[in-house]
């Protein structure tokens, strides 16, 4: 199972939707509605054997922030918001075998050489270095697959730590299932945001063949692992951090009671009414007779009225003037700075498409390093590294097509990636995005 995250939006879906995995079938659960079918895998490993359909969305936009499925023989597959489905390529292994591949996760653009990629876990991997079974395969957007990225012996899941864990239940940030049919402990274990400080944008691999969860880290070189915990005799079998990227659900608000239009009062013998405590009437100012109006506060500065200074019987009403509807615009709706990238989502609500056409932008050199690349959804648009903390540049890269935002809504994520964790101090950035025909936006601080 996994919900839809914010990110999710750039490809259609709507945030917290559930979606749920049964062999090739996959169902979209929208509270309170029952169940419905979302999308079918095609023949590609999920239908036969038609187990262990692994689900997980990019938050990343390197997949173009798609729905991502994974199946037991081998197929990787991505989904878009309509359901409609793309397969990606297939995990084989040296001798053209499919892998029984399960839990995916897109992990972080700088986390090492293969940052970005979806890894996949592959328990019973037997080519491994140290020969001993499981480990994880890395597959880019263009279905390009990398074997054996990270060894741990029974790997069963990737799962990305959160830079800031958010928690659930009784403050659980990750929580982990150890499976009911095997031997030693079993049920549902939970992990404290304590557990994972300083350790934001590493990777995590809980073990089906009870070698604990494992730490990958990437030193500027190599992966290295090590353990993370260690639950004698467990056996885990499904985990999941607490996803900070689901938005809160919108509370339900209680409507006001509505007072009757007639004040209720009781009468006493000289006719004097009490009101009584529900039905107190407060009546709407009506204006005197020196007829002063006081504008709407949606009224523009063009439209300010300027009453006459004493009404008669015989004025003539001037009617409220239309307040000036809010101009179409291009607009900034969100920026995260988080480990070695600055993230800003733009919205057109222009009624025209509109084309990115330049950026501008000034950083804390000292902090974040060389700005290394620019991606525009999952497009690469920029990619020379640029130091001195100073980027203007028209020429950017990929088509027209790939670098427009649609009209009426649409909307479209840059992400800026560093050579170091940035400074999530917004106040220490400036910049602006140019669209054409729109013109400048301003995108920072």
């Amino acid at each position: 199972m996994a919900i839809a995250p914010t990110q999710s939006a750039n490809a259609g879906f709507s945030p917290r939707d559930y979606f749920i995995t049964s062999g090739p079938n996959i169902y979209q659960l929208r509270l309170p509605n029952p169940p419905t079918l979302f999308a079918t895998i095609p023949d590609g490993g999920c239908f036969n054997p038609g187990d262990h359909t692994g689900i997980t969305f990019d938050h990343e936009g390197t997949f173009g922030n798609n729905m991502l499925v994974t199946c037991k023989g081998g197929g990787v597959w991505q989904v878009d918001g309509t359901g409609t489905v793309t397969n990606i390529g297939f995990v084989r292994d040296h001798n053209n075998q499919a892998r029984t591949i399960e839990n995916p996760a897109v992990v972080p653009r700088g986390f090492g050489p293969f940052g970005g990629q979806l890894w996949v876990s592959d328990e019973d991997y037997p080519d491994t270095i140290s020969t001993v079974p499981g480990a994880i395969h890395a597959i880019d957007s263009g279905g390009n697959v990398t074997l054996d990225v990270v060894e741990w012996q029974g790997a069963e899941q990737v799962l990305v730590i959160p830079d800031n864990p958010c928690t659930f239940c009784s403050g659980g940030a990750l929580f982990q299932a150890i499976t009911l049919n095997e031997q030693g402990p079993y049920g549902i274990y939970q992990y404290f945001p304590a557990s994972f400080a300083g350790l934001g944008g590493n990777v995590l691999v809980p073990s089906e063949a009870a070698n604990g969860t494992g730490l990958v880290q990437f030193d500027g070189t190599n992966y290295v692992t090590s353990v993370f915990d260690m639950i004698p005799g467990a056996t885990f079998e499904g985990a999941s951090f607490a996803d900070c990227d689901v938005p809160t659900p919108t509370p339900t608000s209680t409507p006001a009671a509505t007072v009757a239009p007639t004040a209720t009062f009781t009468p006493t013998s000289t006719a004097t009414f009490t009101p009584t405590a529900t039905a107190t009437f407060t009546p709407t100012t009506t204006a005197t007779a020196t007829a002063t109006f006081t504008p709407t506060p949606t009224s523009t500065a063009t439209a300010t009225f300027t009453p006459t200074p004493t009404a008669t019987a015989t004025s003539t009403f001037t009617p409220t003037p239309t307040p000036t509807p809010t101009p179409l615009m291009i607009g900034v709706t969100t920026k995260t700075f988080s480990s070695n990238k600055v993230t800003i989502t733009f919205q057109n609500d222009t009624a025209v498409d509109q084309v990115l056409t330049a950026l501008a932008m000034t950083w804390p050199q000292a902090t974040n390093g060389n700005l290394t690349k620019i991606t525009m959804g999952a497009i690469t648009i920029y990619n020379t590294s640029t130091g001195g903390g100073t980027l203007n540049t028209s020429s950017l890269l990929g088509t027209t097509a790939q670098r427009t935002i649609a009209a009426n809504g649409g909307t479209a994520t840059l992400t800026f990636t560093f050579h170091n964790n940035v400074s999530t101090n917004a106040s220490n950035y400036t910049g602006t995005a140019t669209f054409n025909p729109f013109g400048s936006v301003t995108m920072l601080p």
